[in-house]
């Protein structure tokens, strides 16, 4: 069985950069990560980095850096993605190391911290090199309530309905009503009577 390759984390920044992360913001993580060879060469040919993301909607770009200069570059969206390890395996004698971006939206019920990258080497079978795995995990901020205010109510609005007329409002029209039909009787027995 091949020499497994030795994974440090040589850097990283976030973008926003602020602490805790803010739920439902964009955010992006760019690492480097050295590649050590534990044998004859920098990464073993069967092997294969696995790459991934608590994030939303995640967005992936990495490079391989072999002696300073940039050489396969990769993207890929999703929360996993793979690096195959023919593009990390050299001589001993050169170094190599691997630059990963990996950007998205940070989740709304994620709890106290999101896991913004987690990279493991797999085997020729796909399971997990002891020892391999690096992780970066950063706080999340807790939304709170916000407590209801006066000024809140006050500007309340509740749509005015017309009021029904009172029982002494109706009681005013009955009179005048009967009034006017008992002037307009007298009239017409009048009229009659010319």
């Amino acid at each position: 069985m091949p020499a497994t390759a030795t994974l440090v984390l040589s850097g990283s920044t976030l973008t926003p950069g602020t602490l805790p992360l803010v739920p439902l913001q964009e955010q992006k993580a760019d690492v480097r990560i050295a590649v050590i060879p534990s044998g004859g060469r920098t990464f073993a040919l069967g092997h294969r980095l696995q790459m991934e993301t608590g994030l939303n909607d995640a967005r992936w770009s990495t490079s391989v850096i072999v002696d300073g200069y940039t050489g396969d570059q990769e993207s890929s969206t999703g929360r996993v993605a793979f690096v195959n390890g023919f593009v990390l395996s050299y001589s001993t004698d050169r170094d190599v190391s691997i630059e990963i971006t990996v950007s998205g939206t940070v989740p709304g019920n994620v709890g106290p911290s999101v896991t913004l990258l987690t990279v493991r080497e797999l085997d020729n079978g796909g399971l997990a090199v002891p020892g391999s795995e690096i992780t970066i995990s950063e706080p999340v901020a807790v939304p709170t309530a916000q407590p209801i205010s006066e000024t809140s109510l006050a500007t309340t609005t509740v749509p005015e309905t017309p009021a029904p007329p009172s029982p002494t409002e109706a009681g005013r029209s009955l009179p005048i009503a009967g009034i006017l039909a008992a002037v307009a009787a007298g009239m017409f027995h009048r009229w009659n009577q010319q």
